[in-house]
């Protein structure tokens, strides 16, 4: 009987493991394989890089009015027409149904020689917005890097949490079996029995709970890839967080290099090269123009019955603004209020910076003092489970002292896993503001 059970268990199984040997491979991730694919599919990092490549193609020479410029034109239209011609002789010339046609061609050169410096101060500032450009993208980058690594470690968090809860769920399972074992040979209560598999069947349910916030994590995670929903993979790290951190080296490289302070200086630089670009217009403008013109005319009625023009004509426009109703002078000091704005805008940029990283700063060391806290607390709460575990074996201790240290010990290990997270987000938070982040 044995027998047949073991080989009709024998053959139920060889599909099961010819689909676990064709099965593909699940995809190991680490926090650098995962910042690489973030760079590479984001779409978000993939929109930055395009609207940064709209600066970058207009920084030119042509864009900023240096060049000349040459276009052609050209016109041919026909015509049919009934006409009566008297001469001064009295003669009379009629034609019905007569065919006319024009042909025109011409080339027009137009050379800005001098504008007041404008198409210099245009060219700085095609300079300082294909910089911004690259500051933005930068900004969503970073960005992106952090809310991917944010998500990377919000899983290895969720797959401890679900450790936990599974090394809860095997206490449970040994005290059901000892008051199972227990009732059955009439040394325990059916009570306690029957409260021990409510303990296990609530410890199951946290745990499934547990097991479904992972999985809402991970598909987060995809979706900061780019990927399907469904891709499975899985994390191997654990949080590692760097206790060394200096908070003078962090607040100097953020003042150096925090895109976002960058991109603010940008925009006043850019508000300062508007004003110059306004007072410019006070000055003269020199153009250098010059034209070729072809012209012929065929028809079929006139004193002339073709006509052929060609020639070119070359010249200099001086254009000088006198008076416009005073609307540059307005025009200027509405750039400099914008400067103030700018100015204003970087100092106050500045300031919250320096907030932020000593607010990141406070939560990542008081993160660390909780880690080492909760390290201590955790060993002397699994301390306790053993002995719990052991007493209730022998009998001297009750369920509920055991159910209670069972809970401490869960709580416990949640607030440190809790504890490491936040300080691993504290820190990524403040690689972010120092712009570290993708180093």
């Amino acid at each position: 009987m044995i027998k047949n059970i073991f080989i009709v268990s024998l053959l139920l199984s060889v599909p099961f493991f010819c689909k676990a040997q064709n099965a593909s491979p699940v995809d190991t991730l680490t926090i650098e394989n995962a910042v690489q694919l973030a760079l590479e599919k984001n779409y978000s990092i993939k929109i930055a890089q395009n609207q940064k490549q709209f600066a970058a193609n207009n920084f030119s020479y042509g864009y900023a009015n240096f060049l000349p410029t040459i276009n052609l034109d050209a016109l041919r239209t026909n015509s049919v027409s009934d006409t009566r011609q008297v001469s001064f002789n009295g003669d009379v010339r009629e034609v019905d149904n007569g065919k006319s046609n024009r042909l025109s061609a011409s080339a027009l050169f137009n050379w800005t020689i001098f504008d007041g410096l404008r198409m210099f101060v245009a060219y700085d500032q095609l300079r300082e917005l294909k910089a911004a450009g690259e500051e933005s993208a930068q900004i969503d980058i970073e960005n992106s890097v952090a809310l991917v690594s944010n998500s990377y470690y919000d899983i290895i968090q969720r797959q401890e949490r679900v450790s936990a809860f599974l090394d809860a769920l095997k206490i449970s399972q040994q005290r059901l079996d000892l008051a199972q074992a227990q009732y059955e040979v009439g040394s325990g209560s059916k009570l306690n029995y029957l409260a021990a598999q409510v303990d296990y069947n609530t410890d199951k349910a946290a745990l499934i709970l547990q097991e479904q916030e992972l999985q809402k994590a991970k598909i987060t995670f995809n979706e900061f890839l780019g990927r399907e929903p469904n891709v499975e993979f899985v994390v191997t790290d654990t949080i590692i967080v760097d206790e060394n951190i200096d908070l003078g080296t962090l607040r100097a490289s953020a003042l150096q290099r925090n895109p976002n302070l960058l991109l603010a200086q940008r925009n006043k630089n850019i508000a300062y090269l508007d004003t110059r670009a306004i007072r410019a217009e006070r000055f003269p403008t020199l153009n250098l123009t010059g034209d070729y013109t072809y012209s012929r005319t065929e028809a079929a009625a006139g004193f002339a019955l073709s006509n052929r023009n060609n020639g070119y004509t070359y010249g200099a426009r001086l254009t000088m603004p006198i008076l416009n109703g005073f609307d540059i002078n307005r025009r200027v000091q509405n750039a400099k209020v914008q400067q103030d704005i700018s100015n204003y805008q970087l100092e106050a940029l500045q300031v919250q910076l320096e907030a932020e990283i000593q607010r990141a700063y406070t939560d990542y060391t008081n993160s660390l003092t909780l880690v080492n806290l909760e390290k201590q607390n955790l060993e002397v709460a699994r301390q306790n489970i053993d002995i719990a575990l052991e007493r209730y074996r022998l009998g001297v201790s009750t369920p509920l002292e055991l159910r209670e240290v069972q809970r401490n010990a869960v709580a416990t290990e949640s607030r440190l896993i809790e504890a490491e997270f936040n300080a691993k987000l504290a820190e990524i938070e403040l690689m972010r503001l120092s712009s570290r982040i993708i180093e």
